[in-house]
């Protein structure tokens, strides 16, 4: 049984070495390009190769996150960076873009790649798909149960799933929210976290707009995963490795983590129980949480997986403010609390937090108190406040110091009269022989022990390496230097680490760009969400895709211009050609839709290889790349592109596995509220989110504006573009047929 890997995050070099040494498995990280974490420190190319090395001496892997979308005048210097990567060796690089992944497999072929959570793979027709494209390793999307999971992992890939750390609302790669808003692409690694921010929620009832009453105003803000409790389900589930998100975490937050999580695995497979108990459970909430949740991996939904009061840290309860005199305050300590530590005052109109300095009880300066009533610092808050312990400082100190981590090897040592020495040093892996230079002779006084000769080569002091276990042949009566002896134990250790920390190269051949013909057309979609709205379109001459599958089995029959506009979230097969949004459609569909996220003439090649015959470019996709991305695409495959642009629509920011509106009212499933009610949202700038689920109950956030393109049809064709889409969402039939006008008068 292939034991599950440990996977760590590291966003600086601190927070490699913590989790090394707590024990990981495998450590994943960025360079200063290219990553999911843009804020992190990240690694500089030396940093990185120094990690590298020292990963693999110690027999730990290490994945580099390349999961971002790239633009076509980024590729030259993505493929210099990949150059980097192949020459120091990693093990794995961690890919959402489509056209990245082509490029490693044609250019790179010596890399294995591992399909980020960005990469939108959520049901088992996307794990066949990066099995049929020879990917690794899969990292599914935070929102997969486990009996979902454990059918993925009887599929023939590497399946790797989240445990522990920060849940995104939005599946990940299908959030636009932070772009919208503020200009920051969590696509490009520049997220703003605006599933953090306050908003109000409102419906209109009978044309009235009503405030609706919520459990805290941060509706989005979702709380921390924690899987340690599933740990056993999800490793009989077949799941290859647990990752811990935090690379913009602390390194003591990875100390942490790592040290916990490699307890309960190691525990697992000795047969022996990990109970996750309250002092487990504290040390863990001290160092970051929002809330634990067992989330979606054991099917937890509304508000048991939501953090409303507050989107930060939380800490632990550690008391109440109980009175007031002069300029303290005093708190009737429930638990610990020491010089030092962090903590705030949980107040209904601001929490006050800061870092206690002094701590007095019966008037006197004390360091530490517990389980009485001591006085602090003052601050703005009332009786009956809780107070909560945000950091602990004797936690963090402890957290700090690194353990040592060693590396088992057996020794096998020969003295015979007249030979020279020899020793093998093996780990498991490789065998390091060493002769010495020297030879053994007959003793005249005192001859040379067994037990000596062991003491001598067990003497690993500062190296990596403990003997587990030595096998010594010897003649007796005979004598030889102990200064040689300890040169060869130093020559196989320094050969040892030599070996372990070697690049392996490896002899590879590139693949060439297959030739790929595709029909060009010169069609509009024009995509409704409404019978009304289907009534004016086929009116035009245009292709109608529809999204509702019951009012699209009601048209196919009628007009063959009808097509299938399938859900952003499938959790069925698909039946038919349509227009996709994930890659688990590309055996069926026949047009990707923007939320593929077609940003370059690579991600184009895989998509048209796969037989999709016209691609809506990416919302992400800027006007001044579109002419460079269909001609290098021609370069590419020796025959253009069929490629499309939205020119009208709403985005839809994100797509929601848990239900806002189903979680605030405390409603069951397929509730239908967001049909009879117009709901949205509301933010600090009272910009508009309208919330729309859809018949499988993903909500959908969709953006306060819509974008409006049609004036720009003829820049657009100059760029090489022939295809146009019109996204309508909540337009009226005056609406839709003004929309329609303006598009075909300028046809």
């Amino acid at each position: 049984m292939t034991k599950v890997e440990l996977l760590c995050p590291a966003g600086s070099y601190e927070a490699f070495e913590a989790a090394l040494y707590n024990g990981a498995d495998a450590i994943f990280l960025a360079g200063e390009l290219y990553g999911a974490r843009a804020n992190a420190a990240n690694f500089t190319l030396e940093e990185m190769k120094k990690a590298v090395s020292l990963a693999h001496l110690y027999g730990v892997k290490v994945h580099v996150t390349l999961n971002t979308l790239i633009h076509d005048d980024e590729l030259d210097q993505c493929r210099d960076y990949l150059k980097e990567l192949e020459a120091m060796g990693v093990d794995a690089i961690i890919v959402q873009d489509l056209g990245i992944m082509t490029i490693i497999q044609h250019e790179f072929p010596s890399l294995t790649i591992h399909a980020s959570t960005q990469m939108h793979v959520h049901n088992q027709m996307g794990i066949e798909q990066c099995k049929k494209w020879h990917i690794e390793r899969c990292v599914v999307a935070r929102e997969t149960p486990l009996d979902e999971i454990a059918k993925m992992c009887q599929q023939g890939i590497e399946i790797e799933v989240f445990v522990q750390g920060a849940y995104c609302v939005s599946y990940s790669g299908e959030c636009h929210m932070s772009r919208s808003i503020g200009h920051r692409s969590a696509n490009r690694g520049e997220c703003a976290q605006s599933c953090r921010l306050p908003y109000t929620l409102y419906r209109m009832a009978d044309g009235k707009e009503e405030k609706v009453k919520t459990e805290g105003k941060y509706l989005l803000s979702m709380k921390d995963l924690n899987a340690l409790s599933l740990i056993p389900k999800l490793i009989e589930c077949g799941v290859s490795s647990f990752k811990i998100e935090g690379r913009m975490k602390r390194p003591e937050y990875v100390a942490c983590m790592c040290r916990i999580y490699r307890k309960a695995i190691d525990s697992y497979y000795a047969g022996q129980p990990f109970h996750v108990n309250e002092t487990v459970a504290e040390e863990m909430k001290k160092i970051f949480n929002r809330g634990f949740t067992s989330g979606y991996l054991d099917k937890q939904e509304g508000m048991a997986v939501m953090s409303t009061l507050r989107p930060n840290h939380q800490g632990v309860r550690i008391g109440r403010v109980v009175g007031f005199s002069g300029n303290k305050m005093s708190i009737a300590l429930e638990k610990e609390l020491h010089q030092h530590d962090g903590i705030r005052i949980v107040n209904e109109k601001e929490d006050q937090g800061f870092i206690v300095n002094y701590i007095y009880k019966n008037g006197k300066l004390v360091s530490s108190a517990v389980h009485e009533t001591i006085e602090l610092q003052r601050v703005k808050c009332k009786i009956g406040d809780i107070v909560m312990k945000t950091s602990d400082a004797k936690q963090l100190e402890e957290l700090k110091k690194l353990p040592v981590r060693k590396i088992e090897v057996t020794i096998e040592a020969r003295l015979k009269l007249h030979e020279p020495f020899s020793m093998v040093m093996h780990d498991g892996v490789h065998d390091v022989n060493i002769i010495s230079e020297g030879r053994a002779e007959k003793a005249l006084k005192t001859p040379l022990s067994r037990e000596r000769i062991e003491a001598q080569l067990k003497k690993l002091g500062n190296t990596p390496f403990i003997c587990s276990n030595i096998n010594i042949d010897i003649d007796e009566g005979v004598t030889f230097p102990i200064s040689e002896l300890n040169e060869c134990r130093r020559r196989a250790c320094d050969e040892l680490m030599q070996r372990r920390m070697a690049v392996k190269k490896e002899d590879v051949v590139k693949k060439p760009y297959d030739e790929i013909k595709v029909e060009r057309t010169h069609q509009i979609r024009v995509s409704v969400a409404s019978r009304q709205q289907y009534d004016i379109a086929k009116q035009y001459p245009c292709e109608i895709y529809v999204a509702d599958s019951g009012l699209f089995e009601k048209l196919r029959n009628e007009n063959s211009h009808v097509h299938r506009d399938y859900l952003r979230v499938m959790h069925h097969p698909y039946s038919q050609a349509g227009l996709i949004h994930d890659i688990g459609g590309l055996e069926k569909g026949d047009m990707a839709s923007p939320y593929m996220n077609c940003m370059n003439a690579y991600s184009a090649y895989v998509l048209f290889q796969e037989g999709i015959k016209c691609i809506s470019l990416s919302y992400e996709c800027r006007d001044d790349d579109i002419e460079r991305l269909v001609m290098d695409y021609q370069r590419l495959a020796h025959h253009p592109g069929n490629f499309e642009i939205e020119v009208y629509g709403r985005v839809e920011n994100m797509v929601l596995e848990n239900c806002l509106i189903k979680s605030q009212l405390h409603t069951d499933k397929h509730c239908q509220q967001c049909h009879k009610y117009q709901y949205y949202l509301k933010d600090q700038k009272n910009k508009s989110y309208r919330l729309v689920g859809d018949e499988e109950c993903h909500l959908k956030v969709y953006h306060s504006d819509t974008f409006d393109k049609i004036d720009r049809l003829d820049d657009y064709r100059q760029k090489g573009i022939t295809n146009f889409g019109i996204v309508l969402t909540f337009e009226d039939e005056h609406e839709t047929e003004n929309i329609l006008k303006r598009l075909f008068s300028k046809m």
